[in-house]
């Protein structure tokens, strides 16, 4: 698959005539077809409950084909997605830019980065590790961020032990990011937290108990969580307030033979009203992150993809009631 993406091509669709130009196309098939299923992804709960126009993000490694070719591109990039009308990005990479200089850019274009996927060492021998995460602290705190997170590890995955022993190291983490940066640590989903399982039980449940809820709190990324196997009401229904952040990531209605089921908001077949009404709460403060792995999946060989997949993902932002 091109991993490559035309720079005149993005700069001309997202600065020269415009975003909107861009993904007109996608913009009505979306309408149309999110619309069209009964089963959740129309207006039909009408319960009241919508997404605010202030905690409408994206997720920046969606477009790092465009994000991580230029600074020029990537600025071309926010500006279209502030056009689109997201007001909030969750960066993963700083982009070549300071602290002050993405700040600079964010206002620019009336973005807050109100959050970012920053690992650290799960060495349980690497005395250094906290140390050696403050400049990303520092530089999040710079940032005006509120969160900061905790986004995947390579294993292992089936030693019990060794998920208590992370519980334990994201308190300390988020002891030491609250209480000296003002910031919020979060740890983001995949799948493999779900489908590990000790005495009956997800992995995931030992983050959940054994981690300090004030210090730790959770991304639930919607689209892991379901391929995991698991239901994300069951969890947000038990426990609302630990959740403040989601990944809303949508799947394909059949299964791709070779890649993997990523589908552009709205179209696929992830129930988000009944999700995000599980996860309500009163005075409960949610942000809503779009995110697609892999846009090129949901548009092939179209130099756009992004584009048209971050338009989809506003729109459905916008319209989606439960």
């Amino acid at each position: 698959m091109d991993q490559s993406v035309s720079r005149r091509g993005f700069i001309g669709a997202a600065i020269g005539t415009g975003a909107a130009a861009a993904v007109a196309p996608t913009a009505a098939l979306a309408g149309g077809r999110h619309h069209k299923h009964g089963h959740g992804h129309g207006h039909g709960h009408g319960k009241g409950g919508s997404v605010p126009k202030s905690r409408r993000s994206s997720q920046l490694y969606s477009w790092r084909r465009i994000m991580d070719r230029s600074q020029a591109d990537a600025e071309g990039m926010l500006r279209a997605l502030s056009k689109m009308g997201y007001t909030q990005v969750e960066r993963a990479g700083t982009y070549g830019w300071t602290a002050r200089e993405f700040k600079r850019v964010l206002r620019r274009y009336d973005l807050w980065a109100h959050s970012s996927h920053d690992g650290f060492s799960i060495d349980p021998d690497d005395a250094n590790w906290l140390s050696n995460w403050e400049p990303a602290l520092q530089y999040a705190a710079e940032l005006d961020q509120e969160f900061i997170g905790f986004a995947w590890f390579p294993g292992p995955y089936d030693d019990k032990a060794f998920w208590q022993f992370l519980a334990q190291r994201f308190s300390e983490a988020g002891e030491l990011a609250k209480e000296e940066y003002g910031l919020q640590f979060f740890y983001h989903n995949h799948d493999f937290e779900f489908t590990n399982q000790f005495d009956g039980a997800p992995a995931y449940d030992i983050l959940l108990e054994e981690s300090d809820r004030e210090y730790v709190k959770f991304e639930l990324d919607l689209y892991w969580i379901v391929y995991g196997g698991e239901s994300p009401v069951h969890y947000l229904s038990d426990d609302p307030a630990r959740y403040p952040l989601y990944h809303v990531k949508d799947r394909t209605w059949r299964n791709r033979p070779t890649e993997q089921d990523w589908e552009d908001v709205g179209p696929g077949s992830i129930d988000f009203p009944d999700i995000f009404d599980a996860g309500d709460g009163h005075r409960l403060d949610k942000h809503f992150v779009i995110e697609h792995d892999w846009p090129l999946l949901s548009h092939p060989d179209d130099e756009n993809a992004e584009l048209k997949t971050a338009y989809a993902g506003i729109q459905y932002l916008k319209d989606v009631r439960w």
